[in-house]
């Protein structure tokens, strides 16, 4: 009921009122209980219909929240939607990109690297349809993958490429560009995009520091939407690792290379070497003869010089002069010397050509010292020098009898012969794990660094102000280094100017035991 019928019903009823008014009071009585139920009553409908309209307003409005709510939800389903099948579509993208770098790994031509894009790939790209270049020169470009291309149509995206100087471009520009049908585009490029007939095409070109350069071409037959950098993105990645796998594969074929001519050299030199080596061990031997057999033949003249000049010194052919005898005094000294020096060649020869073996013995440390400074007791008290021994509880060598002691004896007399009068001279023994290790340390005058690697050579003097004044041969040195290697052991030497010297050498702790 509305308003409009109501406030009708009201006039009506008051205007009834008037004219019941009229009439006894009874009757205008129940007339106006009868008119004011009415009344009542409608008033009553009136308030239900408008709290039925009220309610009708807020379930409408209810309504119209929810039909709200469920095309935003809708909505967001959708995109959720589509966003999952976009993290699905990166996710298989990544997954083949990882099994892309796996093959690529194992690949070592740049050739080959070039075709290691497959159909399976690129659909799991999410790409319907590409073309793999390969440009070994400038100016020169080849399919190594062709996938859902036609044979004639790729040809034709070659020569266009070709011909219309595209492919220098994208060689200079190798960064991903996308090409869309509803986009505004090089015609030249728009070209290749309606050649390979897809409504989206990302082209790029991998372009390695070093190695061949090639192109990708990649197109998806449905439409782009606006969010089309993750397209850029993944190509971007393909091409470096396209061109990464190409550097390493180029640096694998020169390390190869150069290894194969490192070989090649290696084998060249080790046949020179082992031929220069056949013929060293030739003239050693030769000269080891040699001086064998020169030493020998000067030994019996050697004698009889000596032994006459013994006998004339001695007056048994008739009286000699003062200044004779002296003469022949010098002789005999030089004879000596001279005898020396052929024996010490002899040892070294022989050493040498292995003629000699030296023999394992156990040497009591207290006798050695005695025998050795016996022999150099004149030269030391000559100069006035103190020989001082240290053994640290070290009892004993192993070596050689004959010529261990020659050891000693040729570096105590070297030491002597450098260190000035009212020095001193130190030998000390000690234990060094399986090595006894021996020093004979002197106050001489010292050795420039220098000439430290050649004092072990044969016939080699340092130049020193001292040797100047003491004659020598040479050989002394060098016949300690030969006999000390023979033991298994090691010499060498530290000096300074000034300061002195100190030779060092090993020998093992036991039979049959060999320095490190």
């Amino acid at each position: 009921m509305s308003t409009r019928t109501l406030v009708l019903i009201v006039v009506g009823a008051l205007s009834l009122m008037t004219m019941l008014l009229q009439l006894p009071w009874i009757v205008t009585l129940l007339a106006l209980v009868i008119v004011l139920g009415v009344l009542g009553y409608l008033v009553w409908q009136l308030w239900a219909q408008a709290c039925d309209t009220e309610e009708l307003n807020r379930l409408r409005a209810g309504y119209e929240q929810l039909d709200q709510q469920a095309k935003l939800i809708i909505r967001t389903d959708l995109e959720l939607h589509r966003t999952q099948e976009e993290l699905d579509r990166k996710l298989a993208s990544l997954f083949a990109l990882h099994e892309l770098g796996q093959q690529l790994r194992i690949s070592l031509h740049p050739d080959e690297i070039y075709g290691k894009l497959n159909a399976q790939l690129i659909t799991s790209f999410g790409f319907s349809k590409g073309l793999v270049g390969f440009c070994p020169a400038a100016e020169q470009l080849t399919w190594r993958s062709r996938i859902g291309v036609p044979e004639d149509v790729a040809e034709q995206i070659r020569q266009h490429l070709l011909s219309s100087g595209q492919l220098q471009e994208l060689l200079a520009k190798p960064a991903p560009r996308l090409l869309k049908a509803d986009a505004e585009t090089n015609p030249s490029m728009e070209r290749v995009r309606q050649l390979l007939a897809t409504n989206a095409l990302v082209i790029a070109g991998v372009v390695p520091n070093s190695g061949p350069t090639g192109c990708l071409l990649l197109g998806r037959e449905e439409h782009v939407s606006s969010d089309w950098r993750g397209d850029e993105e993944l190509v971007a990645i393909l091409t470096t690792q396209l061109a990464t796998a190409v550097e390493n594969s180029m640096l694998y074929e020169e390390v190869w290379l150069s290894r194969q001519e490192l070989e090649r050299r290696i084998q060249e030199r080790t046949r020179e070497l082992a031929q220069i080596n056949s013929q060293l061990l030739r003239l050693n031997k030769a000269k080891s003869d040699f001086v064998s057999a020169v030493s020998h033949e000067l030994r019996t003249p050697l004698a009889a010089i000596k032994g006459y000049a013994a006998l004339l010194r001695g007056g048994q052919f008739g009286p000699v002069a003062v200044a004779q005898t002296e003469r022949l005094a010098k002789i005999e000294k030089h004879t000596d010397l001279l005898a020396q020096l052929i024996d010490n060649l002899l040892d070294i020869a022989r050493i040498e050509s292995g003629r000699v073996t030296m023999e394992s013995r156990s040497i009591p440390v207290h006798e050695l010292f005695e025998t050795v400074s016996e022999m150099v007791k004149p030269q030391l008290d000559a100069k006035r020098l103190h020989l001082k021994t240290r053994t640290d509880g070290v009892t004993e060598l192993v070596g050689d009898p004959t010529h261990l002691p020659r050891v000693f004896m040729n570096l105590l007399s070297n030491a002597i012969k450098y260190t000035p009068e009212g020095g001193s001279i130190t030998v000390s023994l000690h234990r060094d794990g399986s090595q006894i290790l021996v020093t004979i340390q002197d106050t001489g005058c010292g050795l420039a660094p220098q000439e430290l690697p050649k004092l072990f050579q044969e016939f080699y003097r340092a130049g020193t102000p001292v040797n100047e004044q003491v004659r020598g041969t040479g050989l002394g040195l060098a016949l300690v280094k030969r006999i000390v290697e023979a033991h298994h052991g090691r010499i060498w030497v530290e000096s300074e100017p000034g300061k002195g010297s100190t030779f060092s050498f090993s020998l093992p702790s036991a039979p049959g035991s060999q320095a490190t």
